[in-house]
Order: C-alpha cells, then structure tokens, then sequence
C-alpha cells in the first residue's frame, strides 16, 4: 500500500492545495499540536533524570531533531527518547490531535513507528474511541495509549492513562 502524507518521513512532500504561495500556514491548527509535543514531553518524558542519566527525551516539533532508521526510511517521531551511551531507541511517542487522526495512512504511520521501537500514543480524549477502532482495525499493537485534555487558555496539558 503506498502511503498517501509522506509528511512525517523523510523528504520534502508539499501535499496538493498547499504549494508554496497558496497558504501561509494553519498557525492554529498547528499551534494546539506543538503546544501539545511540548507539554507531554515536559510531563511525561523528562530526561535525563537522577533514575536514567543515559536517556535523553528529543522533540520533533515545530523542526525536526532527531530522526529513527528503520531500513531505508528515517522517521521522525514527535518525541524521541533515545539512550545517549548507545544511541539505542529507548521510547518513541506520537501526539495525534482530531485533525492529524483523520488522514488516511495515520495507521500506517503507527505501523511504521512500533517497527522503531516501544511506541506510545496521545491522543485527545474527545477522540480516544476513534483512536481505539483505528489501532484494531489496523491491527497496530502500542507499548502504551494514553488520552489528553488541553486548555489552550492556560496553555496547559493533562495526560490521562486509559486501558487500551
């Protein structure tokens, strides 16, 4: 199956209707998804700690940073937790937002990514059902899933576990 938003691998992939000149980006839109990476990775993935002083926590947005192989792809993650002694891939996570759940090889992404390493996905809590059928559907097995509420007022994150 050819993946249809080469966006989250390597390359440059301008999809239609988004040529340079046309828009001057979705800020917005954009905004809720980067607000998101950075909240949870300061939550829940901050490295090094006194417990893991190898392990370092790396952040793909709104630049890529950190890159995974995987054969012949380089992948790029939201958020990378990587051992800095080995440069093992210890932790991989994806933040989804409602938008970023409804393009049609988001499955696929997540497929691509458990390949990398033990993958953890947010997703808001307004969209967990629809996450869940996705993963089913496409047979995706996660180290983790885990829901978010945002208030975009207070520019704040609340991570929520839930059973997958």
């Amino acid at each position: 199956m050819a993946l249809v938003n080469k966006a989250w691998r390597e390359g440059t992939f301008v999809p239609p209707g988004d040529e340079p000149g046309l828009v001057k980006g979705r800020e917005f839109e954009e905004n809720t998804q980067r607000l998101a990476v950075a909240e949870i990775a300061r939550l829940r993935f901050a490295l090094p700690d006194r417990m893991h002083p190898d392990l370092k926590t790396h952040t793909n947005q709104p630049e890529h940073t950190v890159g995974v192989r995987v054969g012949s792809d380089l992948l790029f993650p939201d958020i990378v937790v990587l051992n800095s002694s080995t440069t093992e891939v210890e932790m991989l996570a994806e933040v989804e937002t409602a938008r970023s759940l409804r393009t049609p090889d988001v499955a696929e992404k997540w497929r691509a990514f458990t390949t990398a390493g033990p993958l953890y996905l947010f997703v808001p809590l307004s969209e967990i059902d629809r996450a869940r059928s996705l993963l089913r559907a496409a047979g995706v097995k996660l180290t983790g899933l885990r829901a978010y509420k945002m208030n975009m007022g207070q520019r704040r994150v609340e991570v929520i576990d839930v059973p997958a």
